[in-house]
């Protein structure tokens, strides 16, 4: 497989156009095959339902596998060709077929991400803390303090993963949630684009807020299926639809940087499912009913130093390494 070591042709031939052009395709085939491959009866059905996510898993692995088969033909140097041709080469460790899986790097990448939710593992921590003091106001026996936390860490992942006693489909929604969408959309938005912006001459910085851009409108989809359903009303629709544009650009734009940094298309699949592990914040604690609303000083210092810890990080090699033939 002669085709595994791919090194980007001259720049004459990755021009930002083309890149561009490319990254479009890519991204309208990914959200188009949701539409195309999927029949409309099963659009239909609910988004969690077990036949919908099969189908539409499908049709995104059929767009997933060839842009991968596609990708050397389109864009690969031939064996044999001179250095001089290969200016335009980046490192191979951008081969996203040439999956590196460095425990090294994927736990770094994930550390890293985790720190950003200092403020949801404090709140967690608050929670058995409460939990607790409840047990002992009721005269409750309590166990040693990580006995309950590691408990209530189990607890919160049997319902996640396991959910409903009587839910048949929900292994399925976390195979989505944690397999196949964290994969395929690395594998499209970050292993296809991020490389191909890269060799067209894009700095590094502009290479990863540029990919993220796909990544975002990719889920404007969204708004035409909760419109067709006839979800919410347009305005509410327009603001839904803005924040999840927002919120995955910017993640886009963080994973697409961490491939540049790692070279490895596993660690931003792991940060990726992770994200989606943990959701978006919970705020509810600012209501006066909520069990930690007098921790919320507490809580709010947590977030803000979960923050300050990520962007502190954020260049440094500390926990995003960085490969010696790739220069920031």
């Amino acid at each position: 497989m002669e085709w595994i070591k791919c090194h980007n042709r001259h720049l004459i031939d990755a021009t930002p156009l083309s890149s561009i052009v490319y990254c479009s395709i890519l991204s309208t085939a990914f959200v188009g095959s949701l539409y195309v491959l999927v029949p409309a009866k099963v659009r239909a059905l609910d988004r969690d339902h077990p036949i919908h996510i099969q189908r539409r898993a499908l049709a995104t692995l059929i767009v997933c596998g060839g842009a991968i088969l596609s990708y050397p033909w389109l864009f690969c140097s031939k064996q044999g060709q001179s250095q001089e041709q290969s200016l335009g080469s980046i490192p191979s460790e951008f081969s996203f077929w040439k999956l590196i899986f460095l425990p090294s790097y994927s736990l770094s990448v994930l550390l890293h991400t985790a720190i950003l939710y200092t403020g949801s593992f404090v709140a967690t921590l608050l929670k058995v803390y409460e939990h607790r003091l409840k047990s002992a106001a009721q005269g409750k026996p309590t166990k040693p303090y990580l006995n309950d936390v590691v408990q209530w860490i189990r607890q919160i992942s049997l319902q996640q993963f396991l959910g409903p006693v009587h839910s048949t489909g929900q292994k399925w929604i976390n195979l989505r949630n944690y397999v196949i969408a964290p994969w395929t959309e690395e594998v499209i938005f970050r292993g296809c684009m991020v490389p191909r912006l890269l060799a067209c001459g894009m700095s590094n910085n502009a290479a990863s807020w540029t990919a993220p851009m796909f990544f975002g409108f990719a889920h404007v989809h969204h708004a035409f299926m909760r419109w067709k359903r006839g979800e919410n009303k347009m305005s509410m629709i327009a603001l839904q639809t803005a924040f999840q544009f927002t919120y995955t650009s910017l993640f886009g734009s963080y994973v697409s940087y961490a491939l540049i940094r790692t070279g490895s298309v596993p660690a931003v699949t792991l940060s990726h499912a992770f994200c989606n592990f943990m959701g978006l914040p919970d705020f509810s604690f600012f209501q006066q009913t909520h069990v930690l609303y007098n921790h919320r000083s507490t809580l709010v210092a947590a977030y803000l130093a979960g923050i300050l810890g990520f962007v502190s990080l954020f260049y440094s090699d500390k926990l995003l390494p960085l490969p010696p033939r790739l220069v920031v």
